[in-house]
């Protein structure tokens, strides 16, 4: 199935970057790649963080700049070339994209951040799905609530403890949480003992803020200020079903591709996995993990 999801991926991407000066539509896209309409918009955005016709419509504006810079066509040839139907439509969606004019860019051109073609091979298997780097974000201090657990490394690689956990969690412990910040958001919160001794601290909880009521036999948790690297996972499954094989292969990634690449400052190790379940169903998980570099 991940190679499913990289093949739609890359399908989709093949037939918008061949029809750019042609009629795009998502009946239309959906039609070419074989899947309706309503899961292809949640891949897409979940591989690129980009919804699909905004793609389309960044990557004509893209592709129009040496247009501008090369052809002595006329604005409005442009914008009929490339299908937006009238001058002043490009004009709107060309200053939304870059903050300037395409007729003050083609007098005097500076350099602009383009929307570029999607590259796939940014995409890695992890186990049944598929992995990538998402962005490196800060976040400002936040709270959870949960029931933390010492969790054996060995154990859980064997019986799925913290998945077990997790799904006990987030079914019938956090309707406990009254207000929480958002109810269908999972986070899995791991915190690493200094020296390391066979086990971590997992705490399946949700973000709180003050306006929550947490439980008693519950431990709220303030995470400060950090920079992340944050790494998305797709798969063609329910949530539940996320599994130490999963993440044992996205672990590898982060660890043997991205770790040796980045200049750490922490004080404390721990990472966490965000699920918003809205995005999920039973046919598609979407996770993101992130795993802090620095306190800011």
């Amino acid at each position: 199935m991940d190679l499913h999801l990289l093949e739609t991926i890359n399908q989709t991407t093949e037939y918008i970057e061949s029809h750019l000066l042609e009629e795009l539509s998502l009946d239309n896209i959906s039609t070419q790649v074989n899947i309706s309409k309503f899961h292809l918009l949640r891949i897409w955005k979940g591989a690129t963080s980009t919804g699909l016709m905004e793609y389309v419509r960044r990557r004509r504006i893209a592709c129009s700049l040496g247009d501008l810079m090369h052809e002595p066509s006329s604005i409005e040839f442009i914008s009929s070339k490339y299908s937006f139907g009238c001058e002043r439509t490009y004009n709107r969606v060309f200053k939304e994209e870059f903050n300037i004019s395409p007729a003050r860019w083609r007098r005097n051109p500076t350099p602009l951040q383009i929307m570029d073609r999607f590259n796939a091979d940014f995409l890695h298997r992890a186990g049944e799905g598929l992995v990538y780097f998402h962005s490196t974000s800060i976040l400002p201090t936040f709270s959870i609530a949960g029931l933390e657990h010492r969790v054996d490394v060995n154990d859980n690689m064997a019986n799925q403890t913290s998945n077990r956990l997790g799904v006990e969690f987030f079914y019938h412990s956090r309707p406990r949480i009254i207000n929480p910040v958002n109810k269908d958001t999972y986070i899995g919160h791991t915190t690493v003992p200094d020296p390391f001794q066979g086990y971590t601290w997992y705490q399946p909880s949700v973000q709180v803020d003050q306006s929550s009521i947490v439980p008693p036999d519950m431990t709220v948790k303030q995470i400060a200020p950090h920079k992340y690297g944050v790494f998305t996972y797709m798969g063609p499954h329910r949530p539940e079903e996320i599994s130490s094989r999963t993440l044992s292969a996205i672990w590898r990634h982060i660890f043997e591709t991205w770790m040796p690449t980045v200049q750490f400052g922490l004080e404390d190790k721990f990472s966490f996995e965000l699920i918003n379940y809205a995005k999920c169903n039973k046919h598609y998980c979407e996770c993101n993990l992130y795993y802090p570099i620095v306190r800011v």
